[in-house]
């Protein structure tokens, strides 16, 4: 018995297609996305919206932001030895990438500049970071995802403050992914809720 009204029926379309000139077609890289078979020549992650309307992705096999304008022409940002996943835009148009390989990523697009936030915890590199957000106080609360799951179930939630300050708020994550807060911020819900006071 469902007790909510049927959803309503939203038709999908193409909002832009990425040209081939920006593709990484024969392009070489270790990433592999699960399977043995060769990776495509994109895989596109994190779609995060900023104030001016330009909408930012990463693809993960190739290290890189590209970004889709208002008139939908689309570019590549930047490019590391990274395999990022996880996007979001904080309060100064800076994005925070949740890179598997490098850790916490801050690009500035006025600058084209990809640099490190955070590599480690203590002298421990993290396991594979995969998905983040932020809050209205600019703590970055991320997902330390690796390849943790059921058998390995040592996945971890972080919370870094704006003073730098990293707090372990889960470290036995299944396989933790994407992140959300509550409305009033006071909840982080994941498998199991976390309470934030």
């Amino acid at each position: 018995m469902n007790f909510y009204p049927v959803p309503p029926v939203i038709q999908a379309e193409i909002y832009t297609r990425i040209p081939d000139a920006v593709r990484c077609t024969g392009q070489p890289t270790e990433w592999r996305g699960g399977s043995a078979t060769p990776v495509a020549d994109i895989f596109l992650e994190g779609p995060t919206y900023v104030q001016n309307g330009d909408l930012y992705l990463v693809d993960v096999p190739y290290g890189r932001i590209l970004k889709v304008d208002a008139d939908k022409v689309v570019t590549e940002c930047v490019r590391w030895d990274g395999e990022p996943n996880g996007l979001v835009v904080r309060e100064d148009g800076c994005l925070v990438v949740a890179d598997y390989k490098q850790g916490i990523m801050l690009f500035d697009p006025a600058t084209s500049i990809i640099s490190p936030l955070l590599t480690r915890r203590n002298l421990e590199r993290f396991k594979g970071p995969n998905d983040l957000i932020v809050s209205s106080t600019n703590d970055i609360y991320f997902t330390d995802q690796g390849q943790t799951g059921m058998t390995d179930p040592t996945g971890c939630v972080y919370r870094l403050s704006p003073t730098g300050k990293l707090d372990c708020l889960v470290s036995n994550g299944i396989s933790p992914n994407g992140l959300a807060l509550s409305p009033d911020e006071r909840f982080l819900p994941l498998d199991a809720q976390v309470q934030m006071d």
